[in-house]
């Protein structure tokens, strides 16, 4: 199955919004790749995309790739039958402002089960059959007929196993990313030999974490973008003033490292750390809330 959904705005807008549905057939527990992208549209026109709501008696999301003009959703079926997926929005901003809103058209999807049965009757048993064994030749020739069929029942076994693992679990899963960015703060290692040239590293290195975090978490290019873009952003999207202001504090920390060479005292480092985790948590903690009050959670 090959599914393309193409919306033409008809000389209205430049660009259009295309829905390809990659997979064959879809089964219970397989992975199907739902791909929304924008195209035609202008240089200075940025699609923003939303994160696609679970129903886990349905579907589950395994896995997303963002694009600078696409998003990929990886969803994995668990419930047989007729399974429609919502409408899927997408935001056009142009300098820092939405200029358009539109959505895709709801996709239907046909799951099938994997177990089937062409009777329901039950048949009798087969009599049984005496063996006679008299020579040694038969004897050896079951034994040997016997580890043949075991060698062989294994090397199937193998083989069905590795492609049940390559039609199910294709695809990569990954951990939150509120645990994997704190994972590599509470890893980084404090410098070996404190001065003006390790300290930089070791703040730029914080904010590359949190950076990268705010790139898969609101699907913004936040490794490209000033940190006063950043903060005019979240102001943008109805983030907290406090909040905002926790992150231009670790960003003038990590300014002062950097332009006027500044070496903090040895404790503050470790503290540093852990305002850092504080910070991606509360904006974690608000992009839940979010999601849970609406129907879909807006990750600009």
């Amino acid at each position: 199955m090959r599914l393309i959904f193409l919306i033409f705005f008809c000389g209205l807008f430049p660009f259009d919004l295309r829905v390809d549905v990659k997979s064959d057939t879809i089964y219970v527990g397989s992975l199907v790749e739902i791909k929304v992208s924008v195209e035609n549209n202008k240089n200075n026109e940025v699609p923003v995309f939303y994160e696609l709501e679970e129903n886990m008696e349905e579907f589950t999301v395994a896995d997303k790739i963002l694009t600078p003009i696409s998003i990929s959703y990886f969803l994995q079926f668990w419930k047989v039958g007729e399974i429609i997926i919502p409408s899927i929005p997408v935001d056009i901003k142009q300098n820092n402002h939405v200029i358009s809103q539109i959505e895709t058209n709801k996709i239907t999807l046909n799951i099938l089960s994997n177990i089937s049965s062409t009777s329901n009757e039950m048949r009798s048993i087969k009599p049984m059959k005496e063996l006679k064994l008299i020579s040694p030749f038969k004897i050896a020739l079951l034994l040997l007929s016997l580890v043949a069929g075991i060698v062989g029942a294994g090397y199937l076994w193998k083989t069905k196993t590795r492609q049940s693992k390559s039609k199910y679990l294709t695809g990569s899963f990954k951990i939150s990313a509120l645990k994997e960015s704190v994972k590599e703060i509470e890893d980084l290692p404090l410098p070996e030999i404190i001065n003006s040239e390790s300290t930089e590293k070791y703040y730029l290195k914080l904010s590359e974490i949190c950076r990268l975090f705010f790139k898969e978490v609101f699907y913004i290019k936040a490794t490209e973008m000033t940190s006063g873009e950043l903060a005019e952003h979240f102001k943008l999207i109805g983030i907290e003033p406090e909040l905002v202001n926790s992150w231009n504090d670790v960003c003038q920390i990590v300014d002062m490292a950097k332009y006027a060479s500044h070496i903090p005292p040895i404790d503050q480092f470790t503290e540093d750390k852990k305002d850092y985790i504080k910070l991606i948590t509360s904006f974690y903690k608000i992009q839940s809330q979010s999601g849970a009050n609406n129907k879909y959670s807006k990750f600009a």
